[in-house]
């Protein structure tokens, strides 16, 4: 799977640094969403610890990092997540008719989904 240039970059943060913090990822590298981007690092199948920390006043914060397993393999050691695919109304009429259904069946199974929807 192909990272993104933001996610790469903390991706390699992680792998020189022992962790990153929104403050560190902001300041350093301009990126404003940094669980976004470690999402998309989790998604392509690295294995990324969170750990929530406080700092001297008090405030809350999670720190991210690599785990030890992750940290001795380059490439991911967990299965990229399936992405989810958004259908249409349309596209689902427009494939049942390829499939040879009668549009009898293509209403009821719309109207099944908008009412469960």
């Amino acid at each position: 799977m192909n990272l993104p240039l933001q996610s790469r970059t903390v991706l390699s943060h992680l792998r020189a640094e022992s962790h990153i913090t929104s403050w560190q990822a902001e300041g350093v590298y301009r990126i404003r969403r940094l669980a976004s981007r470690i999402d998309e690092i989790v998604a392509a199948g690295y294995d990324v610890i969170k750990t929530e920390a406080k700092d001297a006043t008090g405030q809350r914060y999670i720190r991210y990092s690599l785990s030890a397993t992750q940290k001795r393999y380059a490439g991911p050691i967990n299965p990229p997540r399936a992405k989810c695919i958004r259908l249409t109304v349309e596209h689902i009429e427009e494939t049942m008719r390829d499939l040879g259904h009668c549009e009898c069946a293509i209403d009821r199974l719309i109207s099944r989904l908008k009412e469960t929807a």
